[in-house]
């Protein structure tokens, strides 16, 4: 039963509120847990752990259960239903069901029966039967009741009388927090949004999926539940959903299985024989098993498809070419020029496909359809074709950079636009200022010729344009908000985040929409607006599960922006386990420095309060692996601040001290293009901190003073407060009393709206000491009650608990051997290839990555092991046994 996985408190409630009403009718597909819910109500109201809302005063004095499989005459349905309501003396007689009626209409209490299975009640006069019950049933009596199909019931005039309610299979699905929780025993509670994918909110698929993750699977059973095809699924789906269909839908849905989406009428053109209304009603009825979309569109579940498309292997590729050919001819006379050239694509009929590309406009209209349409698309052409069209080699270009080669994007890009072999016509199909879209695109992703400059050559393009260019305006606000935010003019970034939303819901385009909600959501959050922040980016997250759930890269964006504000307001543990499951789509998907930024800091800060220091600098460093594989120096640089604020944070003095070095050493190298306003506020609270921790107030609240008063004046409220919170300790320190409780005052002010007591709590039992000072000193009667109230509630959740810290250094470092944590597990891996004696390039293909990236690991490992060459780091490795099986 699904609720010996996990609790569903929720639907309980729902249940019990219907009953409140009278009746209840639950109705979904088999496996949504029809039966579980009402067994688990039933044994709750028998031992008065559930109440009925607004009957809490009156007593249940009668509670059964009747299960209506394999009652084949009235005489039988009447005989059980009044031994299940204990009126068993009542059978036979001539008006038994009024009789029983009368009989509970006189109990003191109330009488409560629940129904399973009622669409398997067989003959007309049984359903009259349950009608007239219903019908007739006394205020006292309520009922439950399940179905797999649309019951035959008066279900409208229950409606109108107030006292039917109804439980459907979107009340009973599975949502992504229901899913966790099933798998929360297991060690796979990453594969979440996999398995989501997979089951579709199918309860009885997401229980058998996590029956097979607590297994221990073999590497194939992996693979073949992230496929939909474990047998465990698709047996199920056999059983419950194909063997119940008629023929005549079987033959229709095994023939469409190919079809990502369909609808009847094309069912119809494409010569299959029209339904009845007994097998309309039977679609229509089996959400989300056959989906039901806007204007009529269907689409099958996964396993259900893999079923289907498995009894369809009679067919021949052939026919399927075919099948697919006459599709695309019907979408494309029909202007759905998506769907039209994904099919003619997978007809094999390429030029056809060109031509319809042609034909909607060039490119332009798969960019505005989003990023899954595009990809799909590209994913249907041969290489050979995709080169051989210069509007496929744009889609080639945007679907590369937003895989994270932002490189090979700009390469085929730049053929593009120096002509290379194509003819004029073919080149004259692709519109400049598409190019000119794709190019400040892949900008973005490579982090370049983001400039005030660049800003005002903008600007003056938007102000060149008429209204009506609502597409070309979206995007140029869109790349505006972007540099503004990199250039920290915060409030020009939400001027254009905000124009671009408005001119992207004239074009109707809910994949661009979403972006901007989540750069609304970033900007708000470093303007301290965190609760601003929350409802845009929720109303992201609504707009992907609606449209593009199946988008799994850009539902860990918007996650990532949630994240940044429940770190705030305090949710670690849900910050970690939430990114930890981003981490992946974001670092081999669409992502882009400033989102990188927020993932790995959030990551190591929550990390480090979870799992401790080791977990915390692992995020480190794989953000660095990613900024040496996309080439972004300015995630490097960040990254090297990141490590500065982390390690003083775990203890390591020395440790910071070198890391400031490394950090600054990158400043000068790298370029003041990759200095941002970011990496100077960040890192100058990084060695504020250290300054402090060397005992240096005077010197760090010099630094955080200068933050302040440039933060205050350009509206960048989330570091002024973080460095305020900050200053309260330097100027204690210091001596500095009066300043110190202003300064408290200050971020207090700035924290308490929105709840953000997380950077208060980050800084632990030093903060929690100058407080107690500060009351001391000036008295609680200065702070107003909420300030009173904020301090208490922050110091009682975890301010005065000690910071984790690594054991010290030893006093002699050089004599002190190795410990068993010097390398992570991949320089490890790393080191024991190379005493394999294997090259670069050998390690690289053997792991996966790229040269550069070996190059970096190789470079950890000799300055961790103090060597400067191959043969020494392995030999030094074999007398340390760092690669030796432990």
């Amino acid at each position: 039963m699904l609720f010996s996985g996990i609790e569903r408190p929720y639907l309980l409630s729902k249940l019990a509120a219907g009953l409140a009403r009278q009746i209840v009718v639950l109705r979904a597909p088999p496996g949504f847990g029809k039966t579980a819910l009402m067994k688990a109500a039933y044994e709750r109201l028998v031992d008065g752990r559930l109440t009925l809302p607004g009957l809490h005063e009156t007593a249940i004095s009668h509670c059964s259960w009747l299960n209506a499989s394999g009652i084949l005459s009235p005489e039988r349905f009447v005989s059980e239903l009044l031994q299940s309501l204990g009126l068993a003396a009542l059978a036979g007689k001539q008006e038994a069901l009024t009789d029983a009626m009368e009989s509970i209409a006189r109990r003191e209490g109330e009488t409560v029966v629940f129904i399973d299975n009622i669409d398997d009640i067989e003959g007309a006069d049984s359903h009259r039967l349950l009608e007239r019950l219903i019908l007739s049933a006394p205020d006292n009596l309520r009922i439950a009741l399940s179905s797999c199909s649309p019951a035959q019931l008066p279900l409208a005039r229950l409606k109108a009388r107030g006292v039917l309610a109804e439980l459907t299979a979107r009340d009973m699905e599975f949502g992504r927090s229901e899913l966790r929780r099933l798998l929360s025993g297991s060690a796979m509670t990453a594969l979440v949004d996999p398995i989501m994918e997979i089951t579709r909110g199918w309860p009885a698929l997401a229980q058998l999926a996590a029956g097979i993750v607590a297994g221990d699977p073999t590497e194939e059973e992996r693979r073949l539940l992230l496929a939909g095809a474990h047998p465990d699924l698709t047996d199920y789906a056999r059983e419950t959903v194909v063997n119940r269909l008629s023929s005549a839908v079987l033959s229709m849905l095994r023939s469409l299985s190919p079809f990502q989406e369909f609808r009847l009428d094309l069912a119809s053109d494409l010569g299959f024989s029209d339904l009845s209304e007994e097998d309309l009603a039977t679609i229509e009825t089996m959400h989300p098993v056959i989906e039901h979309g806007q204007n009529g569109w269907l689409s099958l579940h996964p396993v259900l498809r893999i079923c289907l498309e498995r009894d369809a292997a009679f067919v021949s590729d052939a026919d399927k070419k075919a099948l697919h050919r006459q599709a695309a001819l019907w979408f494309a006379t029909r202007t759905h020029l998506e769907r039209a050239v994904s099919h003619a694509a997978q007809s094999g009929d390429f030029h056809m496909a060109e031509e319809i590309i042609g034909k909607a406009g060039g490119v332009d209209i798969f960019l505005r359809a989003g990023h899954q349409v595009l990809e799909h698309l590209i994913d249907n052409f041969p290489p050979d074709v995709l080169h051989a069209s210069p509007g496929l080699m744009v889609s080639y270009a945007v679907v590369l950079s937003k895989r994270g080669n932002a490189t090979a994007g700009r390469e085929r890009l730049d053929s593009l636009k120096e002509n290379g072999e194509w003819s004029a016509a073919a080149l004259a199909a692709v519109d400049r200022s598409v190019l000119d879209h794709i190019d400040s695109l892949i900008d973005v992703y490579e982090d370049r010729r983001m400039t005030i400059d660049q800003a005002g050559r903008l600007e003056r393009a938007a102000a060149a344009l008429p209204p009506h260019a609502t597409w070309e305006l979206a995007w140029l606000f869109n790349h505006l908000c972007i540099i503004y935010t990199r250039t920290g003019d915060l409030e020009e970034a939400r001027r254009a985040a905000l124009k671009a939303l408005g001119y992207y819901r004239e074009e109707k385009t809910p994949y661009a929409q979403v972006f901007m909600l989540i750069h609304l959501g970033l900007v708000s959050t470093l303007k301290d607006e965190f609760s601003a922040a929350l409802q845009f980016c929720r109303e992201a997250e609504e707009l992907v599960e609606r449209v593009h759930w199946t988008d799994r890269n850009l539902l860990a964006i918007v996650r990532l922006a949630i994240a940044d504000v429940l770190y705030q307001q305090g949710d670690v543990l849900q910050v970690e386990q939430s990114l930890t499951e981003c981490m992946e789509p974001l670092i081999r998907g669409e992502s882009w420095v400033d989102l990188f930024t927020r993932l790995f800091w959030l990551l190591a800060r929550s990390r480090l309060q979870v799992s401790g220091f080791d977990a915390a600098a692992a995020a480190l460093d794989k953000a660095e692996e990613v900024a040496v594989e996309r080439n972004l120096p300015r995630l490097k640089t960040a990254v090297a601040i990141m490590r500065i604020d982390l390690l003083v944070r775990a203890g390591m003095i020395e440790s910071a001290s070198q890391a400031v070095e490394r950090a600054t050493s990158l400043k000068e190298t790298s370029g003041a293009d990759n200095w941002t306003w970011r990496e100077a506020y960040d890192f100058d609270i990084a060695t504020a901190r250290l300054a402090l921790a060397h005992g240096q107030a005077l010197q760090a609240l010099e630094l955080l003073e200068a933050l302040i008063i440039s933060a205050r004046t350009s509206g960048r409220a989330y570091h002024r407060m973080l460095a305020e919170i900050m200053a309260v300790q330097a100027s204690w320190k210091a001596g500095r009393q009066q300043q110190a409780f202003a300064y408290l005052q200050s971020a207090i002010a700035l924290a308490r709206t929105h709840e953000a007591t997380q950077l208060f709590t980050d800084e632990g039992h030093d903060l929690a000491t100058t407080m107690r000072a500060i009351v001391r000193r000036f008295g609680l009667k200065v702070f107003s009650p909420n300030a009173v109230e904020f301090m208490s509630r922050i110091v009682g959740h975890g301010l005065d608990r000690k910071p984790r810290r690594v054991a010290p250094n030893l006093p002699d470092e050089e004599a002190a051997p190795a410990a068993p944590g010097l390398l992570s597990a991949r320089e490890i891996t790393v080191l024991r290839l190379l005493s394999e004696g294997r090259s670069n390039k050998e390690i690289a293909r053997e792991l996966g990555l790229s040269e550069a990236t070996v190059k970096f690991h190789l470079k950890n490992i000799f300055a961790k092991l103090g060597v400067s060459r191959r043969g020494m780091a392995v030999s030094v490795s074999k007398h340390l046994k760092l690669t030796e099986p432990k």
